[in-house]
């Protein structure tokens, strides 16, 4: 049986490995083809003529939403047959919607047994046919608003991580006053009155899983 070729990239070591443990271990007819931490490298590789590929691995962690919908439209015009699969914390429908809608595109939202959810899109996506993540699909399907913008959702997300507006501040690379009026509106927009609550308050409105 042919090999369904894959390729990872993640900037995150740790998890750029787990992702290729889970295909190693699954075996045939999954092979790893390389493992990359950054797109630029990505890009080289494709322009160096690395076509034999059929699916790329993607973990948006530090990737812009704006980036990463941009670069599924891309490959999808440059190599029509090619699966991709985005594995994300980002819970914003639109963004999910936007990733989907292009060709053999699949998302898994990184939340209970991502393993098994990544061999099932896997499966499904060296077949054409794309995946949705029991998660992600509900997320869609409730009609949660995506009122907050992708600066709004990193910072949100690091919060919830526990990070502090320093450590905030170097992870997404802007300015501690940035992080601090990004802090002030998603009170805003929350409706609460101080740090402390953002998390609680948005997993409440179902901007977040709830951890309970």
């Amino acid at each position: 049986m042919k090999p369904i070729r894959v390729v990872v990239i993640d900037r995150n070591d740790i998890t750029r490995k787990g992702v290729e443990a889970i295909i190693g271990d699954a075996g045939a007819p999954f092979e790893v083809l390389i493992t990359f931490a950054r797109l630029r490298e990505v890009d080289r590789y494709f322009q160096e003529g690395g076509t034999e590929v059929d699916v790329v691995i993607l973990d948006d962690y530090t990737i812009h939403p704006k980036e990463v919908t941009n670069l599924v439209a891309l490959w999808y015009r440059r190599f029509p047959d090619l699966g991709v699969i985005v594995l994300s914390q980002r819970r914003q429908s639109a963004y999910i919607q936007d990733v989907m809608r292009w060709g053999n595109a699949s998302f898994i939202l990184k939340n209970g047994d991502v393993s098994e959810q990544l061999l099932k899109a896997l499966f499904l996506i060296s077949s054409k046919y794309p995946f949705i993540s029991p998660a992600a699909f509900r997320l869609v399907n409730c009609g949660v608003p995506a009122t907050l913008d992708p600066q709004e959702w990193d910072v949100l997300r690091l919060t919830e991580q526990g990070l502090r507006a320093g450590a905030i501040s170097d992870r997404l690379g802007i300015s501690l006053k940035t992080v601090y009026r990004v802090r002030s509106r998603l009170k805003r927009r929350l409706g609460v009155s101080n740090n402390e609550s953002i998390v609680d308050a948005a997993r409440k409105q179902g901007l977040l899983e709830n951890k309970d």
